[in-house]
């Protein structure tokens, strides 16, 4: 606490003693309510915090050790399970929404769902827009992004039942375990 505001909750209490006594109270009496108006003053100027982690000590972390969106995204995936986290589904829906949008197909309008069917499979973006989207359905939806890039070969060359084929890109969900 400053000195300033202690010798500001000071003066607010002898102000109001020496209002209390023009008024004809007794000592003990200015002085409890003095006593109580220097502790009001003083609490009054207290800085307290909006967030409770404000005044926490801050602890250095490294930058290697510190949470990224791709690690975060890393454990929205559940291997047990073969479940995708809503953190990840959001992200890869939003990326296949603005490839597609590209290509002249929204997700979003109805009349435009054949399009979107045709160019990334019939069931894709029910499954990455409803629960239980699974990592399989992630990585569809990946190869799909990678089909749709911007560039010379972004034309899709496979049926759209059949599944994309790959791109050479790192499998999420390892097919056999150690």
């Amino acid at each position: 606490m400053r000195w300033g505001r202690t010798v500001t909750a000071a003066a607010a209490g002898v102000i109001a003693a020496l209002g209390l006594t023009g008024f004809g109270f007794t000592w003990p009496f200015v002085i409890g309510w003095s006593l109580v108006v220097v502790a009001l003053a003083l609490l009054a100027q207290l800085a307290v915090p909006l967030e409770p982690g404000v005044d926490a000590p801050h602890i250095p972390v490294e930058p290697d050790r510190r949470p990224t969106e791709i690690s975060r995204m890393a454990w929205a995936l559940n291997t047990h399970t073969g479940l995708a986290g809503t953190q990840i589904t959001r992200r890869v829906r939003e990326a296949l929404r603005q490839r597609l949008q590209r290509r002249g197909a929204d997700p979003a309008d109805p009349a435009k769902r054949s399009l979107v069917s045709a160019l990334i499979g019939p069931d894709l973006w029910a499954r990455l827009e409803g629960p239980g989207t699974t990592i399989v359905d992630i990585e569809r939806a990946l190869d799909v992004i990678d089909a749709l890039s911007p560039g010379p070969s972004a034309e899709i060359t496979t049926a759209p039942d059949a599944p994309p084929i790959s791109t050479g890109r790192a499998s999420l969900f390892p097919r056999h375990r150690r």
